[in-house]
């Protein structure tokens, strides 16, 4: 199993005892652990994507942008982010909950808090409904059920391919913008580049600049968001792993 950590803080020693903690907690787990550090708010919210992250910590009080707005900004497009406060004040502990913290912690961050917490993480299922994504096609209505659509992506005559899970692909004139609109509020869908949105239940690699789906081509990916996209498929199939653990599948 595989974590990717967000820890912000704008004190560098604060971030690197919180490392040293998770990297003592991984070993014992016998994960594997990557770890962002941020030393502002603002830095977090520049690279911030949605599912990136297994788990965000968030000092409230920074240089700039407090942890709170912070966490209201990450709540915009990421309602199931996992926020983690750290603080040396209770002062702010209702705002926290307000914005559905997973967790407040004290400083000093102490191993036997930190550990509990992450037990807890490790544990948390993320279930996920299948919707149906409606369009017009050269053929009449159409729908696609989410947990069947493999990919959409505009073409180089306007219109939008709608391609699903037996290998069908349908034409439709509805707008990339209308489309994604609406698929990237479910966190199974990710936006790979611009005009192309994937399932990432139907991922198959990642290999140099392709993305290789179970059905259909590769996908052309701009080498320099490889490790971006990566790191959000990775959690997904963590949030999938831990749901089908607790029996419920996808």
């Amino acid at each position: 199993m595989h974590m990717n950590i967000a820890i912000t803080d704008d004190l560098p020693k604060e971030r690197e005892k919180i490392r040293h903690i998770l990297s003592e907690y991984a070993a014992s787990a016998h994960i594997e652990l990557a770890v962002s550090e941020y030393g502002s708010a603002e830095e977090l919210l520049a690279d911030y994507r949605p599912l990136r992250y297994s788990a965000v910590f968030l000092d409230i009080y920074m240089e700039g942008m407090s942890g709170i707005e912070a966490a209201k900004r990450i709540r915009e497009t990421d309602r199931d982010a996992i926020i983690v406060f750290l603080t040396t004040s209770e002062d702010h502990m209702p705002d926290a909950f307000r914005l559905h913290a997973y967790e407040y912690i004290l400083k000093p961050v102490k191993r036997e808090n930190l550990f509990p917490m992450m037990d807890d993480i490790l544990k948390r299922t993320t279930p996920v409904s299948s919707p149906s994504f409606s369009f017009t096609s050269q053929e009449g209505e159409a729908g696609v059920l989410y947990d069947e659509l493999v990919m959409i992506g505009t073409d180089t005559h306007n219109y939008l391919v709608v391609l699903d899970k037996s290998g069908q692909r349908f034409l439709t004139r509805m707008t990339f913008t209308t489309a994604s609109a609406e698929l990237l509020k479910d966190k199974r869908f990710l936006l790979i580049r611009r005009g192309v949105i994937v399932n990432m239940a139907y991922i198959q690699s990642f290999e140099n600049d392709l993305l290789h789906l179970n059905v259909g081509e590769p996908v052309p990916i701009s080498p320099r968001n490889r490790k971006k996209l990566e790191q959000i498929w990775d959690n997904y199939l963590m949030d999938r792993m831990r749901f089908d653990l607790q029996g419920g599948g996808i």
